[in-house]
């Protein structure tokens, strides 16, 4: 597919990181090759991939050097987590785009000083690598910022990550008028689609509120394309990141593993409706 999607929220908490990896896992362990590129400072992609990346093989470099006119070899940062998958028949590939904290708050210091062309600094990092990858997921940080605007700015494809809560909806909406609004403020260099909402730590059907029911029917009222699948809270997911493994791959045939797998297939579904149409 070649698609890029940034999975987003407005916020922290709503477990966007984890999100991240278990959809780039499943997508990997079911032949697709995907790159997670880490853009979010807090470096925790890189956790959850058992990676711990030199500044000068990490995202922020790559986007300050570009930044500053210097030429980068982006092929050479990438860090290959297909040992990871050895045990999964037939998987893809698995790469990281790691971060180091303070090469980020550089890059996101220049970015945040120049003009709006300057958002597009991942696109054009990304594009000699694009082609070689089914999927792209970027890993965002949790606030509005300019880093948030580029990775919109580089995506083709926009997933915002709420909980079951009425708090987190209004963030939904700006994560939603951020993508829409990015074509107009790039001169059209930029134009990602908003493909959808996830609901993470999801109450199972026994514990399920009026607040649950609410926040669906408030994402579905507010147009903001809510995929079916529904993410659980499980023990068993922040476990497997601290085993610097996501809990896709950990743990296969529990639950949490099943409901990233149903997802993953909503999302490239859903990418592949747009593509065609």
């Amino acid at each position: 597919m070649g698609a890029v999607v940034a999975i987003v929220s407005q916020k922290g908490g709503p477990g966007k990181t984890t999100t991240t990896v278990n959809l780039a896992s499943s997508m990997a362990i079911n032949g697709l090759n995907v790159l997670v590129v880490d853009l979010d400072p807090q470096a925790q992609a890189g956790v959850a991939f058992g990676v711990v990346p030199l500044p000068h093989h990490s995202v922020g470099f790559a986007l300050y050097a570009h930044l500053n006119g210097m030429q980068v070899n982006v092929p050479d940062m990438i860090h290959a987590r297909d040992e990871l998958l050895v045990t999964f028949e037939g998987h893809g590939r698995l790469d990281l785009f790691a971060t180091v904290q303070n090469t980020m708050v550089d890059a996101e210091r220049k970015v945040a000083g120049g003009g709006f062309d300057d958002t597009l600094v991942l696109k054009e990092v990304l594009e000699s690598i694009k082609g070689h990858y089914d999927v792209i997921l970027i890993d965002t940080p949790p606030s509005v910022s300019a880093l948030s605007a580029v990775a919109l700015a580089a995506a083709d494809y926009v997933v915002a990550v709420s909980e079951p809560l009425y708090a987190t909806v209004p963030g939904v909406v700006v994560v939603k008028g951020l993508s829409d609004a990015t074509a107009e403020r790039t001169n059209n260099k930029a134009t990602p689609q908003y493909l959808g909402t996830v609901i993470n730590k999801a109450n199972p059907p026994s514990k399920r509120t009026s607040e649950d029911s609410r926040v669906e029917e408030r994402l579905d009222e507010l147009g903001l394309n809510r995929f079916e699948t529904q993410i659980r809270k499980n023990g068993l997911i922040s476990a497997a990141f601290d085993e610097g493994r996501p809990v896709c791959i950990l743990n296969p045939n529990h639950e949490p593993s099943g409901l990233y797998t149903e997802l993953t297939l909503e999302i490239v579904d859903r990418i592949k409706q747009r593509a065609a149409a």
